[in-house]
């Protein structure tokens, strides 16, 4: 543990260029949130105490962190949720964070809770060069061709650190300088607060810039990163949508150096969570968000799976997937819906338009046709032709049905549950059953037939049809 350092992440904004309630920093990137990707790369430098500073939305922000898959609880033991009242600017809410700075501390990282690619090994840099150089303050850069929308870095002739602008407040030539502020900071303690309670908001937003303080500061310097990527802010969606194509076509990219093909890579998109094995095929138009894929899988095209594990030599073309456990060398699809709580053993076959939740179906099943199955268990070998149908809720409440090993459930057939239905049961088409049905049996369940030849129905309709 860093005892003398401690990270502020500013994280108290609306966002009211993103249009949404939501507050920023939530918005997520491939399934990371940014306030969690800003965690992560602090929590690197491993600082004594981790200081996230917010304000709208507070406590959605604050459920957030501390519910995190991807913050680990040791560095959530450090996390000190510190309220903005009010919104007045940078700089204002990291002075909100003096009175709660451990006395250990004499040096404070700040970063934006909407700069969420920096690097870990950035900061570690960004923080060895300060400690050699024992400024006051060190101020991240950039260099951008296009640097609009962030603070210019002015310099004295000599080149030293003079000032930030903010670009509302820049003159014409100071717009054109390209060397930007990237919103991330190192500070030596005590003598940011006393710079802190210098600044003004004479500014176009009325606001207390932490920007600012440089002036208050006399010992400054700059440290330059060379990837503008690490240090990209998030303003509106369409700077979120440039940043999560970048860390997108990073996963792919990884996953494909791992063994796995992604054909049409731009057309898939898979989340942070995704673990795939060597020899996976994820075809185009795919989503992939929490799953876990076993080798020799063949995903696609256009098939969505969350939260879901796949085993090995399973084929899902054109269906939907959530919450399900899905075991080896199964078919599933096209058109098929998996839902929360099914589990499906090896070599079962999932058809075209069919529904499973909550259901556990065994080895060698197969359900090919037009068919929902829910609140079931279904064991080994069973065939359930088309249209058929377990009738599991009542109106009031859901029930189980159980089927046996071998069995045959005809085209067309409601089960309407509770019910248990033995194994080696033949259940002829059409047929609506209501109770338990011993093994070795065959069931009908349908009404009379009845045919009427020359009708006065039949009459009246194609006397109709043959006057049109």
């Amino acid at each position: 543990m860093n005892n003398k350092l401690g990270c502020v992440i500013l994280a108290a904004g609306e966002g009211t260029r993103m249009k949404s309630e939501l507050p920023k920093v939530l918005f997520p990137i491939c399934g990371k949130t940014m306030i969690e990707y800003v965690i992560e790369a602090s929590s690197s430098l491993n600082p004594l105490q981790i200081y996230v500073v917010i304000g709208y939305k507070a406590d959605l922000v604050k459920q957030k962190i501390l519910s995190s898959e991807y913050i680990k609880p040791n560095i959530k033991s450090k996390i000190v949720f510190v309220t903005q009242k009010q919104q007045l600017g940078s700089g204002h809410a990291l002075l909100q964070t003096k009175n709660f700075i451990d006395k250990k501390i004499d040096t404070l990282l700040t970063l934006s809770g909407d700069v969420p690619l920096i690097e870990p090994t950035t900061l570690k840099e960004f923080y060895n060069v300060y400690k050699k150089t024992k400024v006051d303050i060190s101020v991240l850069c950039v260099k951008m061709q296009n640097p609009q929308g962030y603070g210019r870095i002015i310099k004295t002739p000599s080149g030293d650190l003079k000032d930030i602008v903010e670009e509302q407040d820049a003159t014409e030539i100071q717009k054109k300088i390209k060397e930007v502020n990237a919103g991330i900071y190192i500070f030596k303690l005590p003598k940011l607060w006393s710079a802190l309670k210098k600044i003004r908001p004479d500014n176009v937003k009325k606001e207390y810039y932490l920007t600012d303080v440089v002036k208050f500061l006399p010992k400054k310097n700059v440290y330059l990163c060379n990837n503008p990527i690490e240090v990209a802010g998030v303003n509106t969606r369409a700077d979120l949508v440039e940043i999560e194509s970048y860390v997108k076509n990073k996963i792919i990219k990884n996953l494909m150096l791992n063994g796995v093909s992604i054909v049409s890579p731009e057309t898939v998109y898979i989340t942070h969570n995704v673990k795939i094995e060597p020899d996976v095929t994820i075809l185009p138009g795919s989503v992939l968000e929490n799953v876990i894929i076993e080798k020799n899988c063949e995903i696609g095209p256009y098939t969505y799976i969350k939260d879901s594990t796949i085993a090995e030599g399973t084929k899902i073309v054109f269906s939907y997937i959530e919450g399900a456990k899905i075991g080896p060398y199964c078919k599933i699809g096209p058109y098929s819906r998996i839902r929360p709580q099914t589990i499906l053993d090896k070599n079962v076959s999932i058809g075209n338009f069919v529904e499973l939740k909550n259901s556990v179906v065994q080895e060698m099943t197969k359900i090919n046709h037009l068919s929902y199955i829910g609140d079931s268990e279904i064991e080994k070998m069973v065939n359930i032709g088309a249209g058929s149908i377990t009738c599991n809720y009542d109106g009031v409440k859901k029930h189980k049905t159980y089927i046996g090993a071998n069995s045959f459930i005809g085209s067309n057939v409601n089960i309407i549950a509770p019910i248990k239905i033995g194994h080696n049961v033949v259940i002829a088409a059409g047929s609506t059953v209501t109770k338990d049905v011993p093994p070795y049996t065959f069931v009908i369940a349908r009404e009379k037939e009845i045919h009427k030849v020359g009708h006065r129905i039949v009459k009246r309709i194609f006397n109709k049809n043959s006057k049109e």
